[in-house]
């Protein structure tokens, strides 16, 4: 037990250190300075590594979306709404009508009267004195042979209404239009009147003296 204490006693003293020996602790490492364009190219990096992943991502999410089907809109048209019709604008086309009715209704009511038409005679042109009138229509009402003197004063040409007793005692109610001195224009407002739908004929007078 005793050999034991000194053998324990003999390890410490060999393991404590010698006086004035003291250890000095090794020199640290220089510092290594960082050069100045690491400060520039390591942001770039790391910018342009985040820019590659933000489009990674942006590629994904376009991938990963389904596509989808574009349905064209139907094409409507477009309906016009009629304007309404003012009463007052049919007013002159529905009076317009109701005359052209009448006037035709006067054409199916007239007459031709020739009972006062002599046979025409040739004469030379230097032994001629007399005029041309031509006869439009007659009627038996005044009132209705009047309407048609009107109109064939308002078309521009010179009419007259003239009563005349007939073989069985009536009275004709003549519309006449003249009297024309020259041939050429009787033939003019004779093919006036056939436009107008009249069935006229042309007569003599005799000019005065």
């Amino acid at each position: 037990m005793s050999a034991m204490f000194d053998l324990m006693l003999l390890a410490t003293k060999t393991s404590r250190p010698r006086k004035g020996a003291t250890r000095k602790a090794p020199p640290p490492p220089p510092k290594r300075s960082v050069p100045w364009w690491m400060w520039l190219v390591v942001p770039l990096l790391v910018i342009g590594f985040v820019f590659v992943l933000v489009k990674l991502a942006a590629v994904e999410s376009n991938n990963s979306v389904p596509a989808q089907t574009t349905v064209a809109p139907a094409k409507v048209t477009p309906v016009t709404p009629k304007a309404p019709v003012k009463s007052e604008a049919k007013a002159p086309e529905t009076q317009a009508k109701r005359e052209t009715f009448e006037f035709y209704q006067l054409l199916q009511d007239s007459e031709v009267d020739t009972s006062h038409v002599d046979a025409y005679e040739y004469q030379p042109r230097e032994e001629e004195n007399f005029s041309y009138m031509i006869q439009a229509a007659s009627f038996r009402s005044s009132a209705d042979a009047d309407r048609l003197r009107a109109k064939l004063i308002l078309s521009g040409l010179e009419a007259h209404l003239k009563a005349s007793e007939s073989k069985d005692g009536g009275t004709w109610y003549r519309v006449t239009v003249g009297p024309f001195t020259t041939r050429s224009a009787e033939s003019r407002a004779k093919d006036k009147l056939a436009r107008m739908g009249l069935s006229s004929y042309t007569y003599k007078i005799q000019n005065e003296q």
